[in-house]
């Protein structure tokens, strides 16, 4: 299979797992799916194999912005980084809700915040949690907007 069809395949997989996020939050199997199954199962498998089979193929490394750069201009490293992120922002988002059902915050105060992490991972992640600290102060000064 070519670099590409997995980078499609891997894409829809994840929109697949924010769509039954999103959906269905308080689905007994959302957070195994999303977290199990997609985020360690599928993409962390992958990202191993890609992680493998690229290591020491290409130049560069983590120490300056330009050896990141050379870093990424193997197509195998590029997609393994694509995984990881697309990994990453799918088990953000379901700890997301998770955390909000815990706490007793509306799923729909934390709907924006999960697209957020979608498209933009830490600006999700950093609106929910000025929404969790907005809410949860509420919620100890007795008022319960959430």
């Amino acid at each position: 299979m070519n670099l590409e069809t997995v980078f499609q395949i891997t894409s829809n997989v994840a929109v697949l797992g924010w769509l039954i996020l999103i959906v269905a939050p308080n689905w007994k199997h959302t957070k195994n799916i999303t977290t199990i199954l997609i985020s360690t199962l599928i993409f962390g498998g992958l990202y191993a194999f890609f992680i493998g089979t690229s290591f020491g193929e290409g130049e560069g490394g983590f120490g300056s912005l330009a050896d990141v750069r050379k870093l990424f201009m193997n197509d195998r490293a590029l997609l393994a980084g694509w995984i990881h992120y697309l990994s990453f922002d799918l088990f953000i988002g379901t700890w997301e809700i998770e955390n909000a059902k815990s706490l007793g915050i509306s799923r729909w105060l934390v709907l924006p915040c999960q697209i957020l992490t979608f498209l933009f991972g830490p600006i999700g992640l950093l609106l929910y949690f000025l929404i969790r600290l907005a809410v949860t102060k509420n919620i100890k000064q007795g008022n319960t907007f959430a």
